[in-house]
């Protein structure tokens, strides 16, 4: 069973990640399938978006807390797939993305436990410490601002506007992102390859599945 976070620290890449699924504020898919960002936020949670007439979408985010840098994907909210798939896809090795490996910890909030209840069979199969987050800031929600913030710029382009395309660029797209030059500190991308990363790698997804059943 997952235990609650008091105080966490990260002393390598993969340490400790985190992990954010949360429905966006400001976008919703068209009925062609366009993703339209939308300047007034939306009131929508998980017990609400059905009522709201809009089609929603989901982010998850999953980010290295060592080196900021993080892999995320969005979906359509009723199509949402199960979280195994895109954890399969954060921790596999990825042809455009050097970002891999499962972390030593990972930090979830309790939506996400009592949604996908077998992510806690990880602490057992794979030797993960599961953390239940004791606010949204522990799930990485600066990452979760800056991916947003991102969506609007890529789907500028006219091959990123619907979901299809983007999903197709979304690990060339996390590259992009996390590879940028704030001036202030390495990108994210490179303090992560450069501090010798740890934590085990699966790319076959039948092997990586049966760690979710006991």
């Amino acid at each position: 069973m997952a235990g609650y976070l008091n105080k966490y620290r990260s002393e390598y890449p993969n340490h400790v990640h985190q992990l954010n699924m949360s429905i966006s504020q400001n976008y919703h898919l068209l009925k062609n399938g366009e993703i339209k960002y939308q300047i007034k936020k939306f009131n929508v949670d998980w017990t609400n978006y059905k009522s709201s007439g809009k089609r929603h979408i989901v982010n998850l985010l999953i980010r290295d807390h060592f080196s900021n840098c993080f892999y995320a994907e969005i979906f359509p909210i009723d199509e949402m797939p199960h979280i195994k798939y895109f954890l399969f896809n954060a921790w596999r090795e990825k042809s455009d993305f050097a970002f891999c490996g499962i972390p030593r910890c990972l930090i979830l909030g309790r939506h996400i436990i009592e949604r996908f209840p077998e992510i806690q069979n990880l602490s057992i199969t794979a030797n993960v410490d599961i953390q239940l987050a004791s606010s949204g800031f522990v799930t990485g929600v600066r990452s979760m601002l800056d991916w947003e913030r991102n969506i609007r710029f890529f789907t500028f382009f006219l091959t990123l506007r619907d979901i299809a395309g983007f999903r197709k660029y979304n690990e060339l797209i996390c590259s992009e992102i996390n590879m940028r030059d704030s001036g202030k500190t390495e990108p994210n991308l490179l303090k992560w390859a450069n501090n010798n990363p740890r934590g085990r790698i699966i790319n076959d997804f039948a092997e990586f599945e049966k760690m979710f059943s006991q």
